[in-house]
């Protein structure tokens, strides 16, 4: 069922790649970071390519960064971590959970439409009202903008999500989207 309501545009800014063992990134997170999300990139075994594994909310996004994580110990070679912070407003009105909004509806774009193999629950179903999420890349040490290529080939630049019955479409600035038509998705 959709939330009636306006159409929920958010930006997050990514910072990476960040490597290395976790307590290392959770001192990073700990930081420079409060709440926020996290990517994860790398190869489980047997695969041969780095590729999106598992995206996370963190409030506080360092509180998620250990080997205890029930994903990310999964992605044993060349994991590197991305930690996202929302840089959009977020919606208005009344809190009806503990979780923003926009980190959660972000999580669950990204989930969902890139079809994460370690997301368990948030690829099963669909968000709940019209979002969109526009991904931009940043260098984790000096915050200067990173070059026009994007971390991984498969992370697109834009997911939009207008609604129930209405076709959804990941974009990749370049020409390049896919578009996913209602019901299948």
């Amino acid at each position: 069922m959709m939330v009636a309501g306006k159409h929920l545009m958010i930006a997050v800014n990514w910072f990476g790649p960040l490597s290395g063992d976790l307590c290392a990134i959770r001192t990073i997170a700990r930081d420079d970071f409060t709440d926020g999300l996290y990517m994860c990139v790398g190869m489980r075994p047997y695969q041969r390519k780095a590729s999106l594994q598992y995206v996370g909310i963190g409030n506080p996004l360092h509180a998620r960064m250990h080997d205890g994580h029930h994903a990310l110990p999964h992605v044993t070679r060349e994991r590197k971590i991305w930690l996202g912070e929302i840089a959009t407003a977020e919606p208005s009105g009344k809190k009806m959970k503990v979780t923003k909004a926009s980190l959660d509806y972000a999580e669950w774009l990204h989930a969902y439409f890139l079809q994460l193999p370690l997301n368990d629950k948030k690829r099963s179903g669909l968000p709940t009202r019209s979002v969109t999420v526009l991904n931009r890349w940043w260098r984790a040490s000096n915050y200067d903008r990173i070059r026009s290529n994007r971390p991984v080939p498969e992370w697109p630049d834009l997911i939009d999500f207008p609604g129930h019955g209405l076709p959804a479409r990941t974009v990749w600035f370049g020409g390049r989207q896919r578009i996913f038509t209602s019901p299948d998705y």
